[in-house]
């Protein structure tokens, strides 16, 4: 592994009790595996490890060796945007790296992002993109495309969340300045990145795809019913109030939301495919 000696970051992952073994063993692999190594890696534990878990955390922290990772105790702090407000504040880079516990990067995925904002200072959130795969990582659900170009990024956050939040780049400095994560439950990646883009932050998204992401068959689900309803509404209500999103805009983002997540499973599936197929094609 290579040091980035020239380009320190912080790779901020949270890491929830309930995570299964084996996918923090394969996500902080896939860490340690990387082409170009992190400065540091904040794992901001919430909840008590169980046996299992804390054994697999021993390993890498003692592989990585140097302090690399750090784990902060979220203690009586609950739910993933403080704990991610927490790991924001405990890094001591000024670039953060999002990650998953239970997701894989690509070797090369940091010497890629950190070759472009070396080369573009001015990009204050780089993402890209990514594969979804089953719980198993064996059979490809297809790939998430997200736009590349700043007008384009810009243009796509209107209706949809413009970022795969676990490829994410941003610069730390920006992320307080702007309060750190919305706390909400459901679009606290699409608050957040909406902050940046309302104060005219520059972005970016790589054409290449950096992760592969763990949803299965089980996303669909999770997307559906009034608790999600209510977080989603929540989230495009935080957008309107602070400017990003125009009155009309706006409310029809909330009928659309409405109509969409009253819908059976089986339909929301269909609408879901057919959303990824026409994303494909204008962003491919």
């Amino acid at each position: 592994m290579t040091n980035s000696k020239d380009f320190d970051f912080s790779v901020l992952m949270p890491l929830f009790f309930k995570e299964k073994p084996e996918y923090i063993e394969e996500s902080l692999k896939s860490l340690y595996n990387q082409t170009l190594k992190p400065t540091e890696i904040i794992l901001v534990q919430e909840g008590v490890l169980n046996e299992e878990q804390n054994n697999i955390l021993n390993y890498w922290i003692k592989a990585f060796g140097d302090e690399v990772i750090r784990v902060v105790d979220s203690k009586e702090v609950k739910g993933l945007a403080p704990c991610l407000n927490l790991g924001l504040h405990a890094s001591r880079c000024n670039y953060i790296a999002r990650f998953d516990s239970d997701d894989i990067c690509f070797p090369d995925r940091f010497e890629k992002q950190i070759e472009f904002l070396k080369n573009n200072n001015d990009v204050v959130i780089l993402g890209g993109q990514i594969e979804e795969f089953d719980e198993k990582m064996e059979v490809s659900m297809g790939i998430r495309r997200v736009p590349v170009k700043y007008r384009e990024i810009l243009s796509f956050a209107k209706w949809r969340c413009p970022f795969n939040h676990q490829t994410v780049f941003y610069k730390r400095d920006v992320a307080i300045a702007l309060g750190g994560y919305p706390i909400m439950k459901v679009y606290e990646d699409y608050s957040f990145w909406g902050l940046f883009l309302v104060n005219g932050h520059k972005a970016a998204n790589l054409p290449d795809v950096l992760v592969k992401a763990r949803t299965g068959e089980g996303l669909i689900t999770r997307r559906s019913g009034m608790n999600f309803l209510k977080g989603e509404l929540t989230g495009i209500k935080f957008l309107y109030k602070i400017k990003f999103l125009s009155t009309l805009r706006y409310y029809t983002l909330v009928i659309s939301r409405i109509v969409v997540r009253s819908l059976p499973t089986g339909a929301l599936r269909k609408i879901y495919t057919l959303l990824r197929k026409r994303q494909d094609a204008s962003l491919g």
